[in-house]
């Protein structure tokens, strides 16, 4: 059931728990989701953008 769940979990989100995506940003020339953790996301969301 676990499996599953975590299954759902990540094509949904492909952030970990705990966390949640704002935006994208690139790594290593790739564009990946830009997860923060949910605590801080409304305190860091307009000021987290780097160019």
């Amino acid at each position: 059931m676990a499996t599953s769940s975590k299954g759902k979990a990540s094509e949904k989100d492909p952030c970990w728990k705990g966390y949640e995506q704002i935006g994208m940003k690139d790594k290593d020339g790739k564009q990946v989701p830009n997860c923060v953790p949910e605590a801080k996301s409304s305190d860091k969301a307009g000021s987290k953008k780097k160019s």
